[in-house]
């Protein structure tokens, strides 16, 4: 997750640190006027908000941490199919059946999701070579390089 912070420009970063700042403040005024009402408060606001960066920054975090530690291989796209999201009206994500050749071991198939650019699409095309990061841990883990 550190990682995924220190990727975001300066702007964004000073902004997550001052709603930080702003909160903590927030629930230290709560707590000095009912200290129950502040626990409880405090309590359910925090995991109201660590849902809330598991579900829009998890994945993300997820794919850096794959991309870093996973080691890397070739996979042979056999099937491309729509999911029906866009990101930014921009941006498919696309559902692919690969073939995995890991550089030691046998072949295998898994199916990705990846998010493309609409420029990019004529290259995810079935028959196409792309490079992969695949789990050492979990080798049906597999991301787009």
């Amino acid at each position: 997750m550190w990682d995924l912070f220190r990727s975001f420009s300066l702007a964004n970063q000073i902004g997550v640190i001052g709603a930080f700042l702003g909160y903590a403040g927030g629930m230290a005024a709560v707590f000095v006027v009912d200290p129950i009402a502040g626990a409880v408060i405090t309590g359910g606001s925090l995991l109201l908000v660590a849902f809330c960066i598991w579900f829009f920054f998890g994945a993300e975090a997820k794919r850096r941490n794959l991309l870093k530690r996973g080691t890397p291989g070739w996979a042979t796209i056999l099937a491309v199919e729509e999911t029906g999201i866009t990101i930014n009206r921009n941006y498919p994500v696309a559902k692919l059946r690969l073939q995995v050749e890991p550089a030691e071991g046998q072949l295998y198939e898994v199916t990705a999701k990846c998010l493309m650019n609409r420029f990019d699409i004529p290259a995810y095309r079935p028959g196409a070579r792309v490079a992969v990061v695949i789990d050492p841990r979990d080798p049906r883990k597999v991301g787009i390089a």
